[in-house]
């Protein structure tokens, strides 16, 4: 046997022990949901509602229609892939909202998802309210809704009373303001709007459509 073929001889149990290696560490990864949360992030899903978010549907329609804004249940998907893309107990990421009543208002309080899913509906309606919004379509007024559910409503009423609405600008405005009447390093997402909206813009297209822009 030549020098060359035991070399290769010798190469093949290493090359097995890295590929068991890399199956096992991939298995573990999946098993644990690391790589199902990096998949989910990742460019190849682009801004697709997850399956964490799509398992949430059901409790999401029952809320939007207890709150009378079943028109928005497509909203409230691109809300949650904002802000947790359906992953955690507090998928809507509420427990800090005034109407949260059962957990305390510290950020990841709430443990029971679904409970997460009706404070966040409940607390955007209330948005949905202030800022005159009853359509999806009405743009201009959902953007001040949706950065209404980041900065809480006072930001609404605000915005409508100095700039007649919503816009990043003035949110950025809202935002160092805020953080300096509080002490804060920061506050909220001047930019959650577009986000939000990004989001839902993208699913709102049919998949075909979708894929075929890739």
């Amino acid at each position: 046997m030549t020098k060359h073929k035991k070399q290769k001889l010798r190469k093949g149990p290493k090359a097995a022990i890295v590929v068991m290696i890399v199956i096992v560490a991939v298995m573990a990864l999946w098993h644990y949901g690391s790589l199902e949360y990096l998949l989910d992030n990742s460019a190849l899903h682009g801004k697709l509602t997850t399956r964490h978010v799509r398992q949430y549907r059901p409790t999401i329609k029952k809320y939007t229609k207890r709150c009378g804004i079943s028109k928005f249940e497509p909203v409230v998907e691109a809300i949650m892939m904002q802000e947790t893309k359906g992953y955690g107990t507090d998928p809507m990421q509420a427990s800090e909202s005034a109407l949260n009543t059962y957990y305390s208002k510290n950020p990841n309080s709430i443990q029971d998802p679904k409970y997460s899913v009706r404070v966040g509906v409940e607390h955007f309606a209330d948005c949905l309210k202030a800022a005159g919004c009853t359509s999806p379509s009405q743009r201009a007024k959902l953007m001040l809704a949706l950065q209404g559910y980041n900065f809480g409503n006072n930001y609404v009423q605000w915005a409508l009373k100095r700039y007649g609405g919503y816009s990043e600008a003035n949110a950025k405005v809202f935002s160092e303001r805020m953080k300096a009447q509080l002490h804060w390093s920061a506050y909220g997402d001047p930019s959650y709007a577009k986000k939000v909206m990004a989001y839902y813009d993208y699913n709102r297209i049919p998949r075909r459509q979708n894929s075929s822009k890739k």
